[in-house]
């Protein structure tokens, strides 16, 4: 019951996070909000279970993901640049999102790379229709790790691995035991 309850307030900080994240870039001024452009769909990886599906890698970078477990998906989705994402000079990190431009798939992805104290912390999160799911670094109980070769006002690059995440199925609201490796390398 403690990691529903745990899963629960990370899907609160995820949602509070998005709306709470100003639409400015760290030079103050406000972006655009109109998606990236000139992205061409890349295959996506094979999925072996429900979800998955690609998009592909944008023009701005994207984000290559793996769930295994009790739900299985895998693929890659662009970034989504231009006001969507935005990097918060204040807390030295990103809200980043990575989706399909068109609006033509079902998976959504929000990476929050957020670490200094006082944030919400670092988060990966996941939606496809059938699920969703909300991993988070640090003492979570979720085994996630995430590394970061780039995370500042130029773009986002590196990993995380959850060895004991949590998902919840949209439909029946079934608590999901699940395993995360995913890949970003973007910029705005």
């Amino acid at each position: 019951m403690r990691h529903l309850r745990l899963f629960a307030a990370l899907l609160t900080i995820a949602a509070i996070t998005v709306a709470c994240s100003p639409g400015t870039g760290s030079d103050g001024e406000s972006q655009g909000s109109e998606p990236s452009t000139g992205s061409q769909p890349s295959q996506a990886a094979a999925s072996s279970g429900g979800g998955g599906g690609g998009g592909g890698g944008g023009a701005n970078g994207s984000i290559t993901y793996e769930i295994t477990g009790d739900y299985q998906a895998s693929g890659e989705q662009p970034f989504l640049a231009g006001g969507v994402s935005t990097w918060i000079e204040s807390t030295g990190g990103w809200v980043a999102n990575f989706a399909d431009p068109t609006g033509a798939g079902s998976v959504v992805i929000l990476l929050n790379t957020q670490s200094a104290e006082g944030t919400p912390g670092e988060i990966f999160s996941f939606g496809d229709g059938t699920i969703i799911l909300v991993a988070g670094g640090g003492d979570t109980g979720m085994g996630c790790t995430f590394n970061h070769e780039k995370n500042d006002s130029s773009g986002l690059k590196g990993d995380v691995n959850c060895t004991s995440a949590i998902a919840l199925n949209n439909t029946t609201g079934a608590q999901l035991h699940v395993q995360v490796h995913a890949e970003w390398d973007a910029h705005p």
